[in-house]
């Protein structure tokens, strides 16, 4: 037992020892943002308990300066360093969702930060340090989806309410078994952030950091539903209408998104992606 427990100790301080990595600038540069229509999502997996994660969200950030319009960020809160504490701890707000936690889970993220660009896999690894997004990215940017994604959303104040729908036009024919997840991300959230890197912020402590695409819910079940199963045609177009209401929420409407991607059923790689405000 003795032996056991001390393993035990062993794991946990390499794991919060190599889980909270420095992030380098990415030095990609030249992104081609015409060649193809294929957008990128990246999944920066956070917490806020994280000191090297602000420099990872500045790493995503940079890397959609680039293609403004094709790169979509979600900074998904999950794992170790996403748990809220107790007060008088500045650290009580709980910015987890059951989607973050399923997907950290299912896609084996260990520590923070990392994340993925289109959930692409290399012999089932989907997860990639901040380092690697800009390369991965910049690959991607330049080929083709066969769908483009358009984002219709109406939002009702009387109810408080969203009404979206996402339509997939096709532009050649493909096959195969897709779903679509639908989420809700939000910009300009106010809340406290750990911070090792004085160029970013004060050290160790952001108290009014700047949270920006964070992940509020999967509206739609966290690996979404089916969208696509077959074969289809150039010219064709599917649709899918989803509502969700923002009661009982401290979600800020006119700071909100919605961003859809199709994926493949079997390997869970991102067909095509998308994102809208809310109030546009």
């Amino acid at each position: 037992m003795k032996i056991i427990k001390i393993l035990s100790i062993i794991f946990g301080l390499v794991f919060l020892i190599n889980s909270c990595d420095k992030v380098d600038p990415p030095y990609t540069t030249g992104f081609d943002c015409e060649s193809g229509n294929q957008n990128v999502l990246i999944e920066d997996y956070t917490g806020h308990d994280c000191v090297n994660c602000p420099g990872a969200a500045v790493t995503a950030h940079d890397i959609k300066s680039n293609c403004e319009e094709r790169v979509i960020v979600i900074a998904v809160h999950a794992g170790y360093f996403a748990k809220p504490k107790a007060a008088p701890s500045e650290y009580t707000y709980d910015f987890r969702t059951q989607a973050g936690n399923e997907w950290n889970d299912y896609f084996a993220i260990i520590g923070n930060p990392n994340g993925m660009v289109n959930r692409q896999s290399e012999n089932g690894n989907y997860v990639l340090g901040p380092g690697l997004w800009a390369e991965a990215a910049f690959k991607l940017l330049s080929q083709n989806s066969p769908v483009n994604i358009v984002i219709e959303n109406n939002f009702n104040t009387d109810n408080n309410s969203l009404s979206t729908k996402v339509t997939a036009n096709v532009v050649s024919d493909f096959e195969g078994v897709y779903d679509l997840i639908v989420c809700i991300t939000e910009d300009h959230i106010i809340k406290p952030q750990k911070n090792n890197d004085a160029s970013i912020g004060t050290v160790p402590d952001i108290l009014e950091y700047e949270h920006e695409g964070v992940l509020r819910m999967a509206i739609n079940g966290s690996f979404g539903q089916d969208f696509i199963n077959g074969s289809v045609s150039i010219g064709e177009s599917i649709s899918k209408s989803l509502d969700q209401s923002f009661d009982g929420t401290d979600w800020v409407v006119e700071n909100c998104n919605v961003v859809a991607f199709i994926v493949n059923r079997e390997d869970k790689s991102v067909l095509q992606v998308e994102e809208l405000e809310i109030i546009n």
